[in-house]
């Protein structure tokens, strides 16, 4: 990907200034400020600049997050490629930064953004427990062999299960592929699982201990049907809906900037802590 920190030569300077606006029109000098970063490229022609995003910072307070896409055509010698990309600029009253860095630890701000949940992300297909029309939406994109998945994911399955109309949860695969090999065939099985109601199945998944560096899908199928009784083949969490689904899901994880799980939205914002949803539940409970 190429960064907007070398497109848009103006914001290597560090902090730059906009033009003043009230925050109504921030928006807008957003855009027109890349626009002119861009545009100040003799390589590159500017089609388009849209915000994806603002995501505002609770440290340090005052910044926001701006996710910006922008479709360039970049041209060399006689031809022009078209390329969409997209950059995460903070901005802050009539200043712009590519990125803030934490003085004590060195830690870069853009590397922990995680963008809003949209209600459009939202579908009955992904709705796992919980009324539709529950007064608060939690998405969580999980690994079912993740250790704090499996920590606090099936607290999340007892809240909405227990309380339908407070919490509509949706439940969305992210298996981290590189450490826990065999949680993508667990995933295509909990897909599978959901799609035929076996949905204590999948509670039952998140319970029992099964081999996380297991590469041999045929193996993690047979490890499923001996701990927990559940006969699946390759052929059934293979199936075209299936893979199209985990596909899905992965794809909107990285639309959304998340690299880690569990995941946790309520209702719409990105919990880090994982426990937002506590506050709705009785006194008794939290």
């Amino acid at each position: 990907m190429l960064s907007m920190l070398r497109l848009l030569s103006v914001s290597t300077l560090g902090a730059v200034a906009l033009a003043a606006a009230p925050m109504n029109k921030m928006d807008k000098d957003v855009i027109n400020f890349v626009k002119r970063g861009l545009g100040a490229n003799p390589g590159l022609t500017v089609y388009e600049v849209k915000i994806l995003d603002k995501v505002p910072l609770d440290r340090p307070a005052g910044w926001t997050a701006y996710a910006v896409e922008f479709k360039l055509g970049l041209k060399k010698k006689n031809q022009e490629r078209n390329i969409t990309q997209s950059d995460i600029l903070f901005v802050k009253d009539r200043y712009v930064a590519p990125d803030l860095v934490d003085i004590k630890t060195n830690g870069s701000l853009k590397r922990r953004i995680v963008l809003n949940f949209k209600d459009s992300y939202y579908d009955d297909e992904h709705l796992i427990f919980g009324h539709k029309n529950a007064k608060h939406k939690i998405a969580v994109f999980s690994d079912p062999l993740c250790p704090f998945c499996r920590e606090v994911v099936p607290k999340l399955f007892e809240a909405a299960k227990k309380h339908p109309d407070t919490f509509a949860l949706y439940y969305y695969h992210l298996p981290i592929r590189t450490i826990h090999p065999a949680s993508v065939p667990l995933a295509k099985a909990i897909i599978y699982l959901k799609k035929h109601g076996q949905k204590s199945a999948i509670e039952k998944i998140y319970k029992t201990p099964f081999d996380p560096s297991q590469k041999n899908e045929a193996k993690v199928l047979e490890e499923l049907h001996k701990k927990l009784g559940i006969k699946l083949t390759k052929e059934q969490i293979n199936s075209p809906d299936i893979l199209s689904e985990l596909h899905h899901d992965e794809e909107l994880a990285e639309k959304l900037l998340v690299h880690g799980t569990p995941a946790v939205f309520v209702d719409g914002r990105f919990d880090r802590k994982r426990e937002k949803y506590k506050e709705y539940l009785p006194k008794s409970e939290r």
